[in-house]
């Protein structure tokens, strides 16, 4: 199955849209040309091993290399740096002034933690984030020699 630019839109504003709007950016628009999902959805295809033709433009044609099995990994990278822009742009702190107090970081704070559960999931799920064990031989390549004395 061939997926879409609009598809994956609609998936990822379904996911995150409400909490981009919140940070300023576009958690609505799920007809293709989102440009707030441009870096996100090319960085989940490239974490994937794909290609895209241009990165501040992320294309139908360069969604067509996504196959089955990797669908949902794209996916769920694609989501995770979507929560990382939105994270990076919250920029509202808790203020107290005098006897008033307002917690505004609190949004942040929840998206941080979303972000680090879906890390994990991830890792876990795609071993994504995860060193590899290799095994191999070393080559000391000298030869012994004979003491004389």
């Amino acid at each position: 199955m061939t997926i879409t630019r609009t598809q994956v839109e609609r998936i990822l504003v379904r996911r995150c849209g409400l909490l981009m709007t919140a940070a300023g950016l576009d958690g609505v628009t799920i007809n293709g040309t989102n440009a707030d999902l441009d870096d996100p959805i090319g960085t989940a295809l490239r974490a994937s091993g794909l290609t895209v033709a241009d990165i501040t433009f992320v294309a139908d044609s360069d969604l067509a290399s996504v196959t089955d099995d990797l669908i949902d990994q794209v996916l769920d990278l694609a989501e995770y740096r979507a929560l990382q822009n939105v994270e990076g742009n919250l920029d509202q702190v808790d203020i107290t002034l005098g006897p008033r107090s307002e917690s505004l970081n609190q949004l942040a704070t929840q998206i941080k933690l979303k972000i680090e559960r879906l890390e994990a999931r991830i890792s876990r799920m795609y071993n994504i984030g995860m060193g590899a064990l290799t095994a191999g031989t070393v080559a000391l390549d000298f030869a012994e020699a004979e003491e004389t004395e």
